[in-house]
């Protein structure tokens, strides 16, 4: 019998998001079909588990697991694009994950890539795109309107960032660059200005800073 292992995930511990609920039902939906050999449950925000998705990959991989087992894609992570690095890097080392609320498989049963869902993913992805877009032109609206009423933004005048503490305002960009992602794959996973990633990575590499994932 094949092995798998389930992943539980909420945000908070209220009782209405109990992980529990998720590892029973992905219990008795594939108890009998595969071995179930651990379960992963952790309250995390989706948007902030990359930890917690290397944990289980390493798990995965050095005990050759055959896959791995979500309630639903949002569980993987909350923003698409992380969630498809993470089904890259299981689809390159033929670990299969499970959707269990559409029945998808990102592997077909002889390990290659199931491309119906790895297409049904994509299109999610540039819905998401699309709507990181719409949320950065509120935004700008927002400062514009705040701007013309007089409001200032940026740093006071006179003050000095320093190297370090920019680098310390977006972690996010200098642990994707730790794990070797290209600049474009940084700004898709932040969000973030080319600026700003070539800014965080020479930075680095001048300066030799380490920031705590």
């Amino acid at each position: 019998m094949e092995t798998a292992i389930i992943i539980s995930r909420c945000s908070t511990n209220e009782t209405k998001q109990d992980v529990t609920r998720q590892t029973h039902d992905l219990k008795a939906k594939y108890a009998n079909r595969y071995d179930i050999v651990k379960e992963f449950e952790y309250y995390k925000s989706g948007t902030a588990n990359d930890k917690e998705l290397t944990e289980v990959l390493t798990y995965a991989i050095s005990n050759k697991i055959d896959h791995l087992l979500f309630t639903e894609v949002s569980r993987i992570a909350r923003r698409v694009i992380e969630t498809l690095v993470f089904i890259r890097s299981c689809t390159d080392r033929k670990i299969n994950v499970v959707i269990s609320q559409y029945d998808l498989n990102t592997l077909n049963s002889d390990k290659t890539e199931n491309l119906m869902t790895t297409n049904m993913l994509n299109i999610a992805a540039i819905f998401a795109n699309m709507e990181l877009q719409q949320t950065k032109q509120r935004l700008n609206s927002g400062r514009a309107k705040y701007i013309k009423a007089g409001g200032r933004l940026g740093r006071n005048e006179g003050s000095i960032e320093t190297p370090e503490l920019f680098v310390s305002k977006h972690k996010d960009v200098a642990k994707y660059l730790r794990q070797g992602q290209s600049v474009r794959t940084v700004m898709k996973l932040t969000g973030k200005s080319s600026g700003t990633v070539q800014k965080v990575k020479k930075i680095v590499k001048e300066t030799k800073i380490i920031m705590a994932a």
